[in-house]
């Protein structure tokens, strides 16, 4: 339920959101191929729940599993599943720029060839007319289905573009503009677009950009390097809109309204500003969440409820994922909901811990400095497994970070959002009053800068592994179980805990080096023919336009086979994935200066370079040429026809090729 106080349940099924939250992720989860054995399942855990608790409300858990794989199966279908020559005409919803300068442009039409509405992401060219907010347009060109990721941890845009709901990208050849609807939507974009304006008035580019991204949820002129900075940091999180910016001006505007208005009033004009400001930013993922889960805390107060956050975010992520399931394979929104049930979970068990700590246990300061201490640390921990899963490195001073900035984040808020409103009326009262928002984000820069620089500050950690996250979780329970209490059962909890961090210890060392040869394909674009099985005792591999490299792994050892000709990105993506610091590298052409650039890309992640010498004045001479001004592994083997070498763990054996290109036998020992 949404406040503690209503309905009595037993004690297991004390919120039963949580258990409905869980079934219908299930149902998301395992809609499709497994939804026969995955609705087994969740019969027989309704089942034996009924039979321990005799509570028959447990049926209507199946309910929202069945809703989960029904919502996902609708999110998932596509009516463009092949690229198609069209006329498009619609209405944009949303538009942003991409990171090559074109612009990007949601369409909602409906589609030429099966009638049904859909959105559709337009790219256009610099040279192209741009499109605006709520304006009437119409595109000629190719409707292109949306791609999955072609190599592992790569960027799926089937998975990114369909939680938006949208069903095909195009790049128009022509483009035919009409009329802008003046909706609620266009409105607010153009106050959006003014207070911006007041920013970049004010401020020096570079601070403008950060209180942009803050107040508005505008990333478009924020730096680049600074917002590294922040991510090593770990305070990433207050470039977006998130809970906590909600929280904060959710609260200072109910305060200066409970001046003027009843409670309940200022209550409802609260709730109707909120959503205002949530469109004003884009309604992105997190600020929907936090909205709702505001929305939630208010709608308590204005009714005497009191406040419960862990069915308050539940219900909050069931109306999300209703809306589109899809969220839940979204970052943004794990990262969101595994902060907040970190929060509500963890900060109990660490406040525990800090108690043990030998320090003045009456000390105002100490209890207060425990309970931020407790939360920054439960937040943080809880988005590891999230930041692991996806980036493969986790930032190690975050909670040291979120500390030196909590004692202005309200301040740096709500002036910030002040500053743009009286820059609308008065931009010399704005500019006095910005000298503060100035100060404060030099401080965070600096801080952010000197965390960067410090040793260890993003721990790489390898990642993509589901077993690997599951036992993540399984060790984030059972602290929360051994540190419930420190009773005579303590010692046998603590067992629990050391055997499930062993586990996850166990698991991540297995993940990263695998004990049977593993291969893998970085491409540029999908191959005719099905990839090769895993596992080979002998293996050719001939170059081809499709595959830039082939990586193969064993235990401890990696052998990178290619040439530096595109790719370079998602081959180091995949090193980072799978944690590999240091490689061997086969290049199967002679290298050329105008590739030089790419191979520095590698070189440092590079222990052994293996060079092609079947062309040996030609090479001798184009090697010069191309690797003079970089930094070169310690080992380099020249390799010739009819070699047969052993590098990391594999036979390579190279066969004739006169023509500045190889092909390998590769052999497991």
């Amino acid at each position: 339920m949404l406040f503690s106080d209503v309905p009595k349940f037993p004690l297991a099924l004390k919120r039963p959101v949580l258990w409905a939250l869980a079934f219908l992720i299930f149902g998301v989860v395992f809609e499709g191929a497994y939804f026969v054995p995955a609705f087994v399942l969740a019969g027989v855990v309704c089942a034996f729940l009924y039979a321990i608790y005799r509570y028959w409300p447990v049926i209507f858990f199946m309910g929202f599993f069945l809703l989960g794989a029904w919502r996902v199966e609708h999110s998932l279908f596509n009516h463009t599943v092949e690229p198609t020559r069209v006329v498009f005409s619609g209405v944009v919803l949303d538009v942003g720029y991409t990171a090559g300068g074109n612009q990007r442009a949601a369409i909602r039409g409906i589609h030429p060839e099966t009638g049904g509405q859909v959105r559709v992401m337009a790219y256009i060219r610099p040279h192209q007319p741009h499109l605006l907010l709520g304006q009437e347009v119409t595109v000629t060109g190719e409707l292109l289905p949306l791609n999955r990721a072609l190599n592992p941890g790569g960027y799926d845009q089937f998975q990114h573009l369909r939680s938006q709901k949208i069903d095909a990208t195009i790049w128009p050849d022509t483009i035919e503009t009409g009329e802008v609807q003046r909706t609620l939507m266009v409105v607010l974009r153009q106050f959006r677009e003014r207070l911006s304006a007041v920013y970049d008035e004010i401020l020096p580019p570079r601070e403008a950009g950060v209180i942009k991204s803050m107040v508005l949820g505008d990333r478009h002129d924020m730096d680049r390097d600074l917002a590294d900075a922040y991510r090593v940091m770990g305070i990433f999180h207050i470039l977006s809109i998130s809970g906590l910016h909600v929280g904060i001006l959710m609260m200072a505007t109910n305060k200066a309204l409970s001046l003027v208005l009843e409670e309940r009033r200022a209550g409802f004009v609260v709730l109707v500003l909120m959503v205002l400001y949530c469109l004003l930013t884009g309604a992105s993922v997190a600020t929907v969440r936090a909205v709702t889960m505001g929305g939630v805390l208010v709608s308590g107060k204005i009714i005497y409820r009191e406040y419960d956050l862990l069915a308050s975010v539940s219900w909050a992520c069931i109306a999300l994922l209703l809306f589109e399931p899809l969220y839940l394979f979204n970052v943004g929104f794990q990262l969101s909901f595994s902060a907040v049930y970190g929060i509500g979970l963890l900060t109990s068990p660490i406040e525990r811990c800090l108690t043990r700590l030998r320090f003045p246990k009456r000390s105002a300061f100490w209890l207060n400095l425990r309970k931020s201490l407790s939360v920054g640390i439960a937040a943080v921990v809880s988005t590891y497994i999230v930041f692991a899963f996806h980036f493969y490195e986790i930032p190690l001073y975050s909670v040291l970070g979120n500390l030196v900035i909590a004692p202005t984040t309200t301040i740096i808020l709500v002036l910030g959002l002040l500053v743009g409103l009286v820059g609308l009326v008065s931009i010399q009262v704005a500019q006095v009053l910005s000298g503060a928002v100035y100060f404060i984000l030099r401080f965070y820069e600096i801080s952010a800068v000197f965390f960067a620089d410090l040793p260890f500050a993003m721990i790489r950690t390898g990642g993509g592994s589901l077993i690997v996250s599951a036992l993540g979780v399984l060790v984030l329970g059972t602290f929360v179980y051994t540190c419930h209490s420190f009773g005579d059962d303590f010692k046998m909890r603590r067992r629990i805990f050391v055997a499930s961090v062993s586990l996850l210890i166990a698991a991540v060392f297995i993940h990263q080096n695998p004990r049977n040869l593993q291969i893998t394909e970085i491409k540029s674009f999908p191959r005719i023919q099905a990839p090769a099985p895993n596992e080979y005792v002998t293996v050719i591999i001939e170059p081809t336009p499709y595959v830039n490299y082939t990586i193969l792994r064993r235990r401890t050892d990696t052998l990178i086979i290619g040439a530096p000709h595109g790719n370079e990105d998602a081959l180091l993506h995949y090193l980072d994935k799978r944690n590999v610091n240091q490689a061997a590298l086969l290049l199967t052409h002679p290298p050329h200066p105008s590739n030089s650039a790419r191979l520095a890309q590698l070189l440092p992640r590079i222990h052994t370079l293996y060079l092609p010498a079947h062309a040996e004045g030609v090479t001798a001479s184009l090697m010069h040429y191309a690797l003079q001004d970089l930094t070169l592994p310690e080992n380099i083997v020249f390799l010739h026809d009819g070699d047969s070498r052993i590098a990391n763990g594999v036979s390579v054996r190279v066969y004739a090729a006169e023509m500045g290109m190889f092909n390998f036998s590769i052999n497991v020992d």
